[in-house]
Order: structure tokens, then sequence, then C-alpha cells
């Protein structure tokens, strides 16, 4: 004889209800669904080693260009250097300035505040301006070719990639900031307001740990192609003591560079962990 039990699950619509006291329901399977790749593998490989990328571009450079006066005029050669060195400190400033301004932010958010106004990649934007700086230095036709159309694509894909990292994981806040409509890369100068006045507070402090190692870099490579271009402009003989000058000068930037790493060492607090950029 069949009697229906109260204790009895009852199905419905694929659900169980009706569980006894000594019952419960299963949790709901967790979404094990992988979200889709943010980018292929050889443009998470670019982005992972976008700093070595270009050696091999720049020793071609410099073992098959050579560095041109202009109209073969070295008064004309100098004001170029000092135009190329200008540009490398204006796209510095740019990077100090995005990493100052957003210094509450760190890495670990979406960064809003002075350039960011401006454009959505000053990081990037400051890279781009200090490799064409330093192309001006060297002032190559064919380098500025070889060189800047591949740092463009370059960041491009990287970008690409980025964003949608953050539409991922900053969701509503960076579709906010999306909103704004900041473009990428080129700076969007009616919003210059804006951007100088979200610059306060500054982290001055970050800012220098951020950047003193691109600093470094850039004004290293300034005395490094100013003693090449010293020797196939001038000539060795004739020109010993200012390439000998420069690649002095050269030196002492990178030993600064390296006690001020070990310094950064010491005083990182305890816990943390070094991140790139």
């Amino acid at each position: 004889m069949h009697v229906n039990s109260p204790n009895k699950a009852a199905i419905v619509e694929g659900e169980c209800t009706n569980f006894p006291h000594s019952m419960t329901p299963l949790p709901p399977a967790p979404n094990t669904v992988k979200p889709p790749p943010d980018a292929s593998p050889l443009i998470v490989w670019v982005r992972r080693y976008r700093r070595y990328l270009p050696i091999p571009l720049v020793l071609l450079i410099l073992m098959f260009l050579r560095p041109t006066a202009p109209l073969e005029s070295l008064f004309l050669d100098t004001l170029t250097d000092l135009f190329g060195v200008g540009i490398c400190a204006f796209g510095q400033w740019i990077r100090m300035w995005a990493w100052g301004s957003n210094a509450a932010v760190g890495k670990w958010g979406v960064r809003d505040r002075g350039p960011y106004k401006m454009m959505r990649h000053p990081l990037y934007a400051g890279n781009f301006l200090i490799v064409l700086g330093l192309l001006v230095v060297f002032h190559n036709l064919w380098a500025y070719l070889l060189l800047l159309l591949p740092f463009a694509y370059m960041y491009h894909t990287i970008t690409n990639m980025e964003e949608k990292r953050l539409r991922r994981r900053f969701t509503e806040d960076y579709q906010e900031y999306r909103e704004q409509a900041v473009p990428r890369f080129l700076p969007a100068v009616q919003n210059l307001g804006q951007a100088i006045g979200t610059t306060h507070p500054f982290g001055w402090g970050l800012a220098w740990r951020k950047e003193y190692e691109s600093c470094c870099g850039w004004l290293a490579g300034v005395a490094l192609l100013e003693a090449y271009q010293g020797i196939c402009l001038r000539g060795w003989t004739q020109n010993w003591w200012y390439t000998l000058m420069w690649g002095v000068l050269a030196g002492l930037i990178g030993l600064t560079s390296l006690v001020l790493r070990q310094w950064k060492k010491a005083t990182r607090p305890q816990g943390t962990v070094a991140s790139s950029s």
C-alpha cells in the first residue's frame, strides 16, 4: 500500500522543496565558465616583455645607421639635441604627473585624475615621447620609421588588452570613466583645467619611486648618443675629450640609478611586492 509521506521531496521545475529538517538543499553549482581571453597569447607575451622588445631594433639602428646633423650644421645639431632632450623631459613629466596625481589609487584602481582627464594612457604616451626625443637627438630619418611605427603598433595592441581587463575588473567604475569620452593617447586639451584641478594632493614620493629609473634611463641614453654622435660626426682623434665626457656622464647616471635602486629596496615597507608599469 502506497502512503504519501509528508517528508517526501516534491520535484517542481528542477528544484527540490519540502525537505525534512535533517536535509538541506545543495548550494547552486559555481559558475565554472571562464571569461573569454582579453587577447591572444602573442599579445600577452608582447605586453610582458614590452621593455625588452625594442632592444634588437635599437641595436640594428646603431649598427647600420649613423646620426646626422641638420644641414650639416653643428649649431643646428646642438639645437636639435636640445629640442630632443626637451621632448624627453616632457614625456617624463607626463609619467610623473600620472603617478603623483593618482597616488591614492596606485596600481589597484581606476586612475582618473591628473593627465587621465585628458587621455586614457598617459604612461604609454610619455614613453612614446621619450622615444621620440631620443630619436630627435639621433636624427636619422630611417631610425624614425624603424622605431616609431613598431612602438605605435605595440602600444595600440597592448592598450586594447589592458582596457578589456579594466572593464572586466572594475566594471561600473571603469564604465563611468569611459563615458567621459577621454581619448586613448591624443590629449583632450579642453580638459586641461580638470586635469590640473585634480592634480592635488600630489604624491611626490610615489612619483619619484616609480619614475627614477625611467629618468636615469633616458638621461644616460642621451649621454651615450652624444658620445656616439661625436665619434661619427667629428671623429675620435679630434673629439676624444667630448666623447669621454659624455661617456663618463652616462656612467655616473648609471651608478646613480643603481644606488637609488638599492635605497628603494632598503626602504620598501615589509610585505610589499615590487611592481612594474
